[in-house]
Order: C-alpha cells, then structure tokens, then sequence
C-alpha cells in the first residue's frame, strides 16, 4: 500500500509531465501547432485519404474540437495544412499536411528528438527502458481501475 506523501508525488510527476513546455526548442510552431501536425500526420497514415479527421484529431490529444479548429487555421494561415471537405459527407472535413506542413514538422521533431536524447542520455538507458516499463504498466492499472470504477457506477 503506497502512503497518501507517495500518491501524492505520483500525482504531481505525472501533471508535471504533462506540463512540459518544448516551445524553447520549437522555430516554426507552436507547442500546440507542433501536436497537431503530429496527430494529423499520425492519421493520415491511416486513412485511404491520407487525412485525419478534426474530431480524430481532437480525441487523440484530448482537446476540444473547437481548439483544434482554431489550431488548424493558425497551421492553415502558415500554409502547413490544408482541410478538405468530404464530398461524399460534407459533414466530414479531413485534414492534410502540406509538403511545408511536413517539413516543419520533421525538423521540428528533430529538435524535440534532441532533448529526449539529452535526457536519455543523462539517464541512461537502463533507467530509460525502466521508466517506460513501469509508466506502461501504471497506465494499464489505471485503465482497468477507472473501467472498473465506470461499470460500477
């Protein structure tokens, strides 16, 4: 049984992780451009028509459609992605990354890339294959006791 000082500092690594800011090694794109261009890019491997979808796009990073959509126009505005309307469901808009898009955000991956190796490095690589191991591990206990918590309520 982990203490309440132990649950809470697991608590606070985890929010500290998410709240990392990369925006010092990213040229082109903002922090939330940068995330974007990798979840369009993600599923536009996907899909027949090489495009994500907005809502896609919004569930994979877990941010609200409308944000995404005004992340997309700002990426539009600076010619990295283009939305194109399904025509056989105008309710479905795709999005795709321009050849700009993709090199952006190749270059840009090559710089967080680079502090990820820094870090791995300082760490080491066994400390690095352990962290994956355990935070793996500790997300799938959480998806069973939250799906566990969902089905009892």
């Amino acid at each position: 049984m982990i203490t309440p000082d132990q649950r809470s500092m697991i608590i606070n690594t985890f929010h500290s992780l998410t709240m990392l800011n990369f925006s010092p090694v990213l040229e082109c794109v903002s922090q939330s451009e940068f995330f974007v261009l990798m979840a369009v890019d993600k599923l536009s491997s996907y899909s027949e028509k090489n495009t994500g979808k907005v809502s896609s796009i919004a569930e994979i990073l877990h941010v609200s459609s409308p944000a995404i959509s005004r992340t997309l126009t700002s990426l539009e505005n600076k010619g990295y992605a283009v939305r194109c309307v399904d025509v056989q469901n105008r309710r479905n808009t795709g999005v795709k990354l321009t050849k700009e898009g993709m090199a952006v955000l190749h270059k840009e991956c090559e710089n967080v890339n680079g502090v990820f190796g820094e870090v791995a490095e300082s760490m080491g690589a066994e400390k690095i294959r352990l962290l994956i191991t355990l935070a793996d591990e500790m997300m799938n206990s959480f998806s069973v006791a939250l799906a566990n918590r969902k089905s009892n309520a």
